[in-house]
């Protein structure tokens, strides 16, 4: 069964707690003291769970449900949700028909107001602890949404780094997961050394760790290792393309400059 199937056709989700099990009892239609007994989390957050008391079913539905919502939310960030953004969330989260409706609850409840996303976030890092290759993957999501329409709008990139800044991410690491979706027509590569994480004066041996670090952290059988459902692998082979191709470049520019 897909990740979607789980967290729609079970009450696991609001196992959670907080704000993503009360959202996920409202899209799958549980009891409203069931909803308000997990909406009670966000008056007292001590009563969430640690990050290793969490099974692989609980971070998984973790996942799945905080992108819905934050996606949502960001959609909202610029006063409109467009088609394009929609369509974006849709083909790259790939669910079926029949998992429409309850996800699209959920994305509806959360898109209401772009209010309000600091408390999932923080839901997540009681989760997932300081596994930060799952927040790459989630900025990478909403980066990839907020591109959509071919504008990053400044208040889509303030939600954004707001997020990371919660997550406890590196600058640098949010500025390759940007990277990644401006445009690739840089006769300068400032774009792939900014995916690389890395400086245009740093040496070959440098970039080449960094690669490697890259590689070995982001593989997608690592990612799901730690908790990433399946659904988000597509989106993790583009980041791993992407890396591979940024490092290709780049290496190909610097052996054409020693020439």
């Amino acid at each position: 069964m897909s990740i979607w199937g789980k967290i729609i056709g079970g009450g696991s989700g609001l196992l959670l707690g907080g704000p993503l099990g009360a959202v996920l009892g409202f899209a799958v239609g549980h009891g409203i003291d069931k909803i308000r007994k997990a909406d009670n989390f966000l008056l007292n957050k001590d009563t969430l769970k640690n990050n290793l008391q969490y099974g692989d079913n609980d971070k998984q539905t973790a996942f799945a449900v905080g992108v819905i919502v934050l996606a949502a939310k960001l959609s909202k960030a610029d006063g409109k949700v467009t088609e394009e953004e929609i369509d974006t969330f849709r083909s790259a989260f790939d669910f079926d028909d029949e998992d429409q409706i309850a996800i699209g609850k959920i994305y509806n409840k959360a898109k209401e107001s772009a209010e309000g996303f600091e408390a999932y976030a923080e839901q997540l890092v009681k989760v997932f602890g300081r596994q930060k290759e799952l927040y790459v993957e989630l900025l990478n999501s909403l980066y990839k949404i907020a591109f959509a329409d071919g504008f990053l709008h400044p208040n889509e990139e303030k939600m954004i780094y707001n997020i990371s800044s919660i997550f406890g991410m590196p600058e640098n690491t949010v500025q390759g997961i940007r990277a990644q979706y401006l445009s690739k027509d840089n006769k300068n590569l400032d774009r792939d050394y900014k995916l690389l994480g890395v400086t245009e004066n740093v040496n070959n041996q440098i970039l080449k760790k960094n690669y490697h670090d890259l590689v070995r952290k982001y593989h997608p059988d690592q990612l799901v290792s730690k908790g990433l459902p399946e659904e988000f692998i597509r989106l993790a082979n583009e980041r791993l393309s992407e890396i591979n191709d940024s490092y290709d470049r780049i290496t190909e520019h610097r052996k054409k400059q020693s020439n």
